[in-house]
């Protein structure tokens, strides 16, 4: 970077302080001392890039924009801003700039001629963009750049192993996770890795093997049971929490097209107007569960009663806080909360599009029963499953489809009533439409009592 800012040892050692506190998660302090010096040092990006990580660390998404964005415009041509503001993009689903930006970063390095340490870390990093987005060509070619700059670099092996995998060519990582155990036997992240690319390859004894392995590591772990169970022919009822997280920052990168974005809008807003029909008078409980970026409460407005999210994503959760419409948030797993939440509270419960990721409705559907008040309705999309498949089934995608049928049934087992289903287009993937359907139920009214139909005592003869 070729920038008149200052480098002198007090300042130098100023921004590794606050650097420190960042990391020590001192964030209050950290922000103190990054105002003081934008006082004096406005013009130069290390600050704002301080700054964006400042704001990742509170859980800022676009407080971290906005200082990533601004550490660039300060700094256009030095590769540290071009790549991070990449990274924040990325985790938008902002898939053009980012792309560029990575681009941008490793063309600004290799003109700089900067050291060739520097130049792997970038193509690393680089390499993590494309791959969030799914552009895995693009991001083997970066690690394969990175690979002959530091051969040595067992890391980069791995990474350009996971790409492989990723990328449609599991026989290959195959190939290279199995000689890097040569070197590293038992290794937890190698073990992981081949197994799942023998899942992927259909190599179900080498992933059973890895499987027990790792679970003799590790008994308790889920997610390494998880995959044991798919590699012996099994349906887990569902996603381990561990995974689901990983797949909703996928999807925020995968979605990020203006087809899919108009989908997520049109469900949420089309459910506000369902609850707004139910409660005229706009007083109700809400449960939103998987609440995500806060969608149904931005076309939903405020109202006169409680609204509550559930969502894994910290960072989600953050963007939810700024449509001003929640009372309150649980990060915590959609099963949790229902176990975990009093009978009768809610007048609405809600779940828009999160069943993928939850395989059995067994307990779902008669725990929303549960908790909602009488009268209460239960509104939730799911993807359809193939004709004939199981009442729920688990995809390479990683996510479940649901049969009506069964959904159905364990609605009518629960005691709901005046059930219907829709079916809906829940988004788009390599360019096809995903078919889906939104349910609607409702628990029973409370029973009114009969008046009596006695007689008045006037009308008793004699």
């Amino acid at each position: 970077m070729n920038n008149p800012f200052s480098h002198t040892k007090q300042y130098l050692a100023q921004l590794k302080s606050i650097e420190q506190q960042i990391n020590q998660n001192q964030l209050q302090e950290a922000a103190r001392q990054l105002n003081l010096l934008v006082k004096t040092q406005s013009h130069d990006p290390r600050l704002f890039l301080l700054g964006s990580r400042l704001a990742e660390a509170a859980r800022n998404p676009d407080g971290m924009l906005q200082a990533a964005r601004k550490a660039h415009e300060l700094g256009p041509q030095w590769p540290v801003a071009s790549i991070h503001l990449a990274g924040v993009l990325a985790r938008r689903g902002e898939a053009a700039e980012a792309m560029t930006l990575a681009a941008q970063a490793i063309e600004q390095a290799t003109a700089q001629a900067t050291q060739a340490s520097l130049d792997t870390e970038l193509l690393t990093k680089a390499a993590a963009v494309a791959q969030r987005l799914g552009r895995y060509p693009q991001a083997l070619q970066w690690l394969r750049q990175a690979e002959q700059i530091s051969p040595a670099d067992l890391s980069i092996r791995y990474k350009i192993g996971l790409t492989l995998s990723y990328g449609g060519e599991p026989a290959s990582a195959i190939a290279l996770f199995t000689d890097l155990l040569l070197q590293q036997p038992n290794n937890p992240a190698l073990l992981s890795a081949r197994m799942q690319a023998c899942l992927s390859a259909q190599q179900t004894t080498q992933a059973i093997r890895d499987g027990e392995a790792l679970l003799a590591i590790e008994p308790a772990n889920e997610e390494y049971q998880f995959y044991l169970d798919l590699a012996r022919g099994l349906t887990p009822q569902t996603l381990p929490v561990a995974l689901v997280a990983d797949l909703v920052d996928a999807d925020a990168a995968r979605l990020g097209d203006p087809m899919n974005v108009q989908l997520q809008r049109k469900l949420p807003g089309d459910v506000a107007q369902m609850i707004s029909q139910w409660h005229p008078d706009r007083k109700g409980d809400v449960l939103d569960l998987g609440c995500g970026t806060g969608l149904l409460g931005a076309s939903l407005g405020p109202i006169e009663g409680v609204l509550v999210g559930v969502e894994l994503s910290g960072d989600r959760i953050e963007q939810a806080k700024h449509h001003h419409v929640y009372d309150r948030f649980h990060q915590v797993n959609l099963l949790d909360a229902l176990q975990a939440t009093p009978a009768d509270l809610y007048h609405v419960i809600t779940a828009l599009d999160v069943f993928g990721y939850v395989g059995s409705l067994d307990a779902v559907i008669p725990n929303a029963y549960r908790i909602l008040l009488p009268g209460g309705h239960f509104v939730f999309s799911c993807e359809t499953g193939a004709d004939g498949a199981a009442d729920y089934a688990l995809q390479s995608t990683y996510r479940y489809t649901h049969q009506p049928g069964y959904v159905q049934r364990l609605l009518q087992q629960a005691g709901f009533e005046d059930i219907a289903t829709e079916g809906r287009v829940l988004r788009h993937e390599a360019g096809q439409p995903v078919q889906g359907f939104l349910v609607t139920a409702r628990k029973p009214p409370p029973k009114v009592r009969k008046r009596s139909t006695r007689p008045k005592k006037s009308d008793l003869p004699g």
